[in-house]
């Protein structure tokens, strides 16, 4: 019983830090091709995530070719970010004509820097690479 008086509680765990405000920075495709053992990689500069827990995410910038701007709800762990876009139409089918931001992204946010990636089938990767503004 003594003992149990110095032991931390388990109320004592470290808050994960919400990423919220506005980033700006990079989108990339990078593509494996297994055949040529080559890494090829699209870029999309100039993208705008603006993020908080009460309206939720929202993407703009450069969304002409690659990427399409979007809007919806965000949750996370400390590990993985879910990203659910409302934009993508209910009766959907992929692939979707542009990338949007929706699914589960491995991630990392130092309260500066927030880069989140998904790996598809080890051959693909879409990559966002972010820094705050504000």
């Amino acid at each position: 019983m003594a003992l149990s008086s110095c032991m931390k509680s388990s109320s004592d765990s470290t808050p994960i830090p919400v990423p919220t405000g506005t980033f700006t920075g990079v989108f990339r495709v990078v593509h494996y091709n297994r055949t040529t053992q080559k890494t090829d990689t699209s870029k999309i500069s100039n993208l705008t995530l603006a993020i908080s827990q009460s309206a939720g995410y929202k993407i703009t910038g450069d969304t002409v070719l690659y990427h399409a701007g979007s809007y919806g709800d965000f949750a996370l762990n400390g590990s993985y970010v879910q990203f659910v876009d409302k934009t993508i139409p209910t009766n959907a089918t992929a692939p979707l004509p542009k990338i949007h931001l929706a699914g589960v992204y491995q991630y990392g946010y130092d309260g500066t820097n927030f880069q989140f990636q998904a790996v598809f089938a080890d051959t693909l990767a879409y990559q966002y690479l972010f820094k705050k503004t504000n």
